[in-house]
């Protein structure tokens, strides 16, 4: 009886260990890669420009009044009323502020664009890892070394285009 139970339980473990050995199949992807050269990426950016355009002239146009009102404070700081300090103090301080909505609006639009092209990437690694029927997919900054062979950037990149 001892060796009917020793024998199940090596049959058993042996099973088992087939299934743990078998084939995992590794690919890596450059996420950054792909999204640097997707062609969808240079026309978000046009549109980015387009959209942004009429405020950065706008800005462009307080930039000079406010470099003008910080030279006047600088050369006459000794000769300006506190009033009139204020007042100059006022405009570089309205362009400081403008300038930083600015760039946070920027940066935002910026993010909601990048974060839609990264779904579409995430969809192109999806169905390049099902075709080749990849068990798992890493970023390649997550890879401390990978051969060439496992890299599949460039499938990614043209499911993209």
């Amino acid at each position: 009886m001892k060796k009917f139970i020793y024998a199940a339980g090596l049959s058993v473990a042996l099973l088992f260990s087939g299934v743990a050995m078998a084939e995992t199949k590794i690919a890596i992807v450059d996420v950054i890669a792909v999204l640097q050269q997707m062609p969808q990426r240079e026309t978000v950016a046009k549109a980015l420009e387009a959209e942004f355009a009429p405020k950065a002239k706008i800005l462009e146009a307080e930039e000079l009044k406010a470099n003008d009102a910080a030279q006047r404070l600088k050369k006459d700081a000794l000769t300006l009323s506190a009033s009139e300090k204020a007042k100059l103090t006022a405009v570089i301080t309205a362009f400081e502020d403008k300038a930083k909505e600015y760039t946070q609006e920027y940066r935002r639009r910026e993010s909601e664009e990048a974060n839609k092209l990264l779904v579409k990437i995430e969809a192109a690694v999806t169905a390049v890892a099902k075709e080749g029927q990849y068990n798992l997919v890493l970023k390649a900054e997550a890879a401390f070394y990978a051969e060439k062979s496992v890299d599949i950037t460039e499938q990614v990149l043209q499911r993209v285009k």
